[in-house]
């Protein structure tokens, strides 16, 4: 596998690429600014996500809250 991710959501991934993109897919959610809200998955790329959320709105909404 080339050192680029696949193209498709993360969720769609089959187990053979799932295995072999966790090293590039760590680095996605070491850094991670965005969250699925389908199915929960993060990452900093929105293309690697069905329905991303930007993980600043939901702290901020804690924050609110406090």
């Amino acid at each position: 596998m080339s050192a680029k991710l696949p193209k498709k959501a993360i969720c769609k991934w089959d187990r053979d690429t799932l295995e072999q993109a966790l090293p590039l897919l760590a680095d996605q959610i070491a850094g991670a600014t965005l969250v699925c809200r389908k199915c929960g998955r993060a990452a900093q790329e929105k293309r690697l996500l069905c329905k991303p959320l930007k993980l600043n709105s939901l702290r901020q909404g804690k924050d609110a809250k406090d």
